[in-house]
């Protein structure tokens, strides 16, 4: 019977506008989150992939402040008129939304993906990475269409076209897979993206055990918990691309991560 540890790797890029700048992979690390038994049972084998994006457009309050390895914006002041109708009708605050998301009690966390459970996947996965941004004091992440099309579709493709990267073999990166579902509105509109994917095989297929990859690692880490995004969008795949696949089922996760400025 063949032993087989999982292993786990991380690449980090960077976009700024259209500019692309590559950081050398993180080498890969024995094991899995629960390495002192991984080399002695199937787990199966996992890998993740994080990249952020930067962009302003032509208002000049979205102008960039440099800090290191990250790009941080002004946040735009919110006005708020104290009727009484607009207060009772107020969102929960930030506080009380970061209070719900840890106590929500997260589902399925442990199931392996397929066709017909990808949905409550998807909850799972998005439960597990409110609670990671709840635990560090950061709101919640709310769903939305666009970004979860374009990371659906990029699940699809990686193990459709076979690779596993941020940039498709034909050149198509995530900033531009994300405007072509209007995400972002138009030319005038800053924004703040990001996009953590991933791979796992047999048990390293679950949202759980998937979730934990990224918080392991500083680079995806540093995307769940950026303080600026407020949408997301999770894609799952279950399937892995052939020729990491070695022969056995598992899922594909893409994760979007955004913000519109204005």
């Amino acid at each position: 019977m063949r032993k087989d540890c999982s292993h786990f790797a991380a690449g980090i890029a960077t976009v700024i506008g259209s500019a692309v700048l590559f950081f050398t992979p993180a080498p890969a690390l024995a094991g899995s989150p629960r390495a002192d038994h991984a080399c002695h049972q199937r787990h199966g084998h996992a890998r993740t992939c994080q990249t952020s994006a930067h962009g302003r457009r032509a208002r000049s309050h979205a102008q960039p402040k440099v800090r290191p390895q990250k790009v941080a914006t002004p946040r735009h002041r919110i006005q708020v008129r104290s009727t009484p109708a607009e207060v009772t009708g107020a969102a929960p605050s930030p506080s009380a939304q970061i209070a719900a998301a840890l106590s929500a009690q997260c589902a399925n966390t442990e199931i392996t993906p397929e066709a017909g459970n990808l949905p409550v996947v998807r909850a799972a996965v998005l439960c597990l990475i409110n609670r990671v941004r709840a635990e560090h004091g950061e709101a919640p992440l709310v769903t939305n269409p666009d970004l979860e099309r374009a990371a659906e579709e990029h699940s699809q493709e990686l193990v459709a076209d076979d690779y596993f990267a941020h940039v498709s073999p034909s050149g198509l990166t995530p900033v531009r897979r994300i405007e072509a579902t209007g995400y972002v509105p138009g030319p005038s509109f800053g924004y703040v993206l990001g996009e953590n994917l991933a791979w796992g095989t047999l048990n390293l297929s679950t949202p759980q055990q998937i979730v934990q990859a990224w918080v392991a690692s500083p680079g995806h880490l540093a995307n769940i918990l950026e303080s600026q995004y407020k949408d997301t969008g999770i894609g799952i795949t279950a399937a892995v691309p052939p020729s990491l696949a070695d022969g056995e089922a598992g899922a594909t996760y893409a994760q979007e991560f955004g913000v519109i400025l204005g």
